[in-house]
């Protein structure tokens, strides 16, 4: 990755025929268009995937996203454009504002550009920049509102494909047998078959039953786009959105739950309209984690939920002040933060 956030090693990239894209878009949207920000050459992207922009004739920009991280499983690459493109319509068919447009989608490697793609509307403005002080309370907080919001009317994207237990069980099976093919560095089987003890002891019953939401999963700073004013103009990168158990989507985004200043070396990232931003690298260091669980008030397991942030230990004072958690001076600890919002289930 050079310093504004493009492509240096682009594995993968070589075996998209990007003359073809262009025609194939040309001939999708039924007008002339062209690769713009120089990204048929430098692409935008990360390890999971790459994206060009183009302009068509009308002056409307595309994102065309390719999910280059799966590339060695074909049947996997066509899968998650599929599913990816089928959560974006139902986002559509709500009404959910705040997450870019889906136009089109090719979930197969036999078309002009010799890979399955994604097409959705470009959004303008900059890469989210979040640090220990900036930006001042007042546009933290419209951030903070803004990307709440967008994460609840997500929540009403639904289905009731398997209860809580059933879910959480099979994802602790699929790590024990990882662990006992030795295929799992993170964790002994011996950790893992304490996770599967403590099922029982950590799920609430109550919302088992609950319906299986959507989750972004990947809300980084750099998924967030602002204007020049903090208004969130659109949440980018649904690659990895899933849906899951009510009671596993209550979670902080994660440009809430680092430490940043201290950890990090500014390195420049654009996005947008060609205004640059600023972004941050990790250096090799701890980064400490707020963790969530969902708390049922009332008798409906459907109706008001709780959002608990767990106790973290060692945050330094106002990392997350003025946000979600306040950080007393040099506290030890940080103070549980409390507050009731409504599902829309």
């Amino acid at each position: 990755m050079d310093t504004y956030g493009r492509k240096r090693g682009l594995d993968g990239y070589d075996n998209i025929n990007l003359d073809g894209l262009q025609e194939e878009m040309c001939r999708l949207l039924g007008l002339q268009c062209q690769f713009i920000m120089d990204t048929r050459e430098r692409p935008f992207g990360g390890s999971e995937c790459v994206i060009v922009v183009l302009e068509d004739e009308e002056g409307s920009k595309w994102a065309v996203r390719f999910p280059l991280q799966f590339r060695a499983f074909r049947d996997h690459v066509v899968l998650t454009v599929k599913r990816e493109a089928e959560l974006r319509l139902a986002i559509e068919k709500v009404g959910i504002l705040g997450i870019t447009k889906l136009n089109t989608f090719s979930a197969t490697f036999d078309n002009p550009a010799r890979f399955p793609f994604i097409v959705s509307e470009w959004a303008e403005g900059t890469q989210l920049r979040w640090t220990e002080s900036y930006p001042a309370v007042p546009q933290r907080d419209k951030v903070i509102r803004s990307v709440a919001r967008i994460v609840l009317d997500l929540l009403q994207i639904q289905n009731k494909e398997y209860t809580a237990t059933a879910y959480i069980t099979a994802l602790i099976n699929r790590k024990i047998k990882r662990a006992q093919d030795s295929k799992l560095p993170a964790a002994t089987l011996g950790e893992c078959l304490d996770q599967q003890r403590l099922i029982a002891e950590y799920l609430v019953p109550d919302l088992d039953r609950a319906p299986c939401v959507l989750v972004h999963v990947d809300l980084t700073a750099e998924n967030v786009i602002v204007d020049q004013d903090f208004n969130v103009k659109a949440i980018i990168d649904l690659g990895f959105a899933e849906i899951i158990p009510l009671q596993f989507s209550a979670c902080f985004p994660n440009f809430l739950t680092h430490d940043f200043e201290s950890l990090y070396d500014p390195v420049k990232v654009e996005h947008g309209s060609g205004v640059d931003a600023v972004g941050f690298q990790q250096r090799d260091q701890k980064t400490l984690v707020a963790g969530g669980s969902y708390e049922t008030e009332g008798s409906s397991r459907h109706g008001s939920l709780q959002l608990v942030a767990d106790t973290v230990l060692k945050q330094p004072s106002g990392v997350l002040k003025n946000s979600l958690i306040v950080a007393g001076e040099d506290c030890d600890t940080v103070k549980r933060w409390d507050t009731v919002i409504e599902s829309k289930g």
